[in-house]
């Protein structure tokens, strides 16, 4: 196992999960994800224990894209590396699209662990370093505090 591969593993997950995510296919974003999933921002840390959850984050991720009107989600690989067979830690920055102008806002970073379930990758954990109007941002406080109001 080679980083080069770890690399190239996370970046076509990166590619294929941003692209059903762009599109509004919340059901194969949802099968990008493993169960427990945990997403980390700025606001706090999301733990969607069964997939109706996953799927409701999913969708908001997605609702918070078209209210932005957001056409594209470019993400990069920066750096991933095997933690074991099944396991890929991958750093990444991600950019938004707008009518095919570059947003002005900096990308942002973040950090995947993808785990190897049968023949598909899956995200076990993800972590945002963003913050403000950003989607993922959002995406996250909006569901702790709607969590909170129980």
């Amino acid at each position: 196992m080679k980083d080069q591969d770890a690399r190239s593993i996370a970046q076509d997950f990166l590619d294929r999960q941003g692209e059903a995510t762009i599109c509004g296919d919340v059901e194969a974003t949802l099968a990008c994800c493993d169960i427990p999933c945990t997403l980390d921002s700025m606001e706090g840390r999301v733990v969607a224990t069964n997939r109706a959850q996953m799927r409701a984050i999913c969708a908001a991720f997605i609702d918070e894209l078209k209210a932005k009107r957001l056409t594209h989600m470019v993400r990069k690989c920066l750096d991933a590396q095997f933690r074991d067979d099944d396991t890929v830690c991958a750093l990444y920055e991600t950019r938004y699209i707008k009518d095919n102008s570059l947003l002005s806002e900096e990308p942002y970073a973040g950090f995947v662990i993808l785990r190897r379930k049968e023949t598909q990758w899956k995200i076990i954990a993800m972590q945002f370093a963003v913050r403000g109007a950003s989607p993922a941002n959002i995406t996250l406080r909006d569901w702790i505090r709607e969590r909170s109001d129980l």
